[in-house]
């Protein structure tokens, strides 16, 4: 069975793109936040869901029926940059490829000229294999091949996408480049 449209969205972004990963979720339970509103429209490349937050504070992207045995994604979200008129949020994505389980770190904010009434919340995936190496190693991040660096810290690593991508994160082509 393919994966869901948002799920393979994900994975091959994560395999086009060098990625940044963690075997365990760095954003702890009780630590993300909520988006300003319970329900949104969360978008990644051109697959856009409705998603209400759950109870405990995480985002649960469902397979659509016909493809109701798959996972679905969970996401959990800590501000990243909040003094922009459009905040930027860290999003811990849970992929689950029994018995594997691993967390994939995106950017996320309010797609500029979304048609909805809903907010509409669209990830880029910060790409770690352009970063130098002694930039890596200042923030603690762990190069593990071309395509992929693990993430240990969340707070250096809050530190390098600010460093790497601040200024990035106010031009459309940050978000909408794949």
């Amino acid at each position: 069975m393919v994966p869901f449209r948002i799920l393979t969205a994900l994975a091959s972004l994560a395999a086009l793109s060098a990625c940044f990963y963690s075997e365990v979720p760095l954003i702890p339970p009780g630590e993300q936040v909520n988006l300003p509103y319970d329900g949104v429209v969360l978008c990644l490349a051109d697959d856009c869901r409705n998603v209400m937050v759950g109870e405990d504070g995480v985002y649960e992207i469902t397979p659509p029926r016909e493809e109701a045995e798959e996972k679905p994604l969970r996401v959990r979200f800590q501000v990243l940059r909040a003094e922009d008129t459009n905040p930027v949020y860290l999003a811990e994505v849970e992929m689950r490829d029994e018995p594997e389980v691993s967390y994939h770190y995106l950017v996320a904010h309010i797609r500029a000229g979304a048609a909805t009434h809903v907010p509409t919340y669209e990830f880029a995936m910060p790409a770690c294999n352009d970063t130098e190496a002694e930039m890596l190693t200042k923030y603690g991040l762990e190069r593990v091949d071309n395509y992929s660096c693990r993430v240990s810290d969340l707070a250096a690593f809050k530190a390098y996408l600010i460093a790497a991508h601040g200024e990035d994160f106010g031009t459309e082509a940050f978000w909408t480049e794949d």
